[in-house]
């Protein structure tokens, strides 16, 4: 189906709105993780929900400037930029104990941009909302995952190529699993797309491997390498794989929950911007991670 002929209908979900009150959390994280008190409303003893590193998906804030040698949109091949706001944080301890059950709310907003327009055109943003309900075990996480995505084509992006915009809004649920095996961490994901305001296929999986390299002091702090693949496949597109990477260092505050790394990376697969869905994406470039 082609994607220039898909209708917008509109689903009237507040995203925005959510995002916001997610992101307003922040400003407890730094109390909270100063005092590290054991509470049932925002714990602070508690682990953050992480996506695995190299995931198009971030826990994070990002930002990226990668060359598009297969681009998904009408700009074609070029530099590109792309920022990402993001975070997960632990909102309500529900049992604690030897499997500790905790939820968490997540939020994250990409946009990408084009550095070749004189503009520097707003080609697309991409929402993400999400619950988690985590449960701990000695080296397992498990975590039930129900989020809301949706995508808008920038107005730039519309100017200057006029056409109807994708309407993706999906509602999703799926089931996560992190093993860590010394200094490296295994996930698996499968999700389904309960309501879909395209109707595609619905189902995914994803399978990814990150290392972390031994820690070394440096400055005050640690420094270690880091090194992460990420695999996906969606129904939709017949269950090709979509690859990306992740490669290069961590810096970190002495007890390592806060910190930033400088990262390569690549993509090849389909487009993560959605309002490509079943366009070829091929990239790679620099990342800067801020972890908070």
């Amino acid at each position: 189906m082609p994607v220039q002929k898909l209708r917008h209908r509109g689903t009237g979900f507040n995203h925005r709105a959510l995002s916001a009150l997610a992101l307003g959390l922040a400003f407890l994280v730094p109390v909270r993780a100063a005092a590290q008190r054991s509470s049932v409303f925002l714990p602070g003893d508690v682990q953050t929900f992480e996506f695995p590193l190299a995931s198009p998906r971030t826990s994070a804030m990002v930002g990226r400037v990668i060359h598009v040698s297969r681009g998904e949109s009408r700009f074609g091949s070029e530099w590109e930029a792309e920022p990402a706001l993001g975070e997960v944080w632990p909102l309500f301890a529900m049992a604690r104990g030897k499997v500790p059950l905790t939820l968490h709310l997540g939020t994250v907003v990409y946009g990408r941009f084009s550095l070749g327009d004189q503009a520097s055109a707003m080609i697309s943003n991409d929402w993400h909302i999400n619950l988690l309900l985590t449960a701990d075990f000695p080296k397992l996480r498990l975590a039930l995952e129900g989020y809301h995505e949706s995508s808008h084509l920038g107005d730039e992006y519309r100017d200057r190529f006029p056409g109807p915009r994708v309407n993706w809004s999906r509602e999703i649920v799926g089931l996560w699993a992190r093993y860590q095996i010394g200094r490296a961490q295994l996930h698996g994901n499968v999700s389904y797309a309960a309501i879909d305001a395209m109707d595609l296929g619905r189902g995914a999986v994803v399978l990814a491997a990150e290392h972390y390299g031994k820690r070394g002091a440096i400055l005050g702090g640690t420094a270690q390498s880091i090194l992460a693949l990420h695999a996906d496949a969606q129904a939709y597109t017949d269950w090709a794989i979509t690859w990306s990477g992740r490669a290069g260092i961590r810096l970190m505050d002495p007890i390592g929950r806060r910190g930033f790394a400088f990262l390569f990376t690549f993509l090849d697969g389909y487009s993560n911007q959605r309002q490509f869905f079943l366009a070829k994406s091929r990239y790679a470039g620099i990342e800067v991670r801020f972890d908070m």
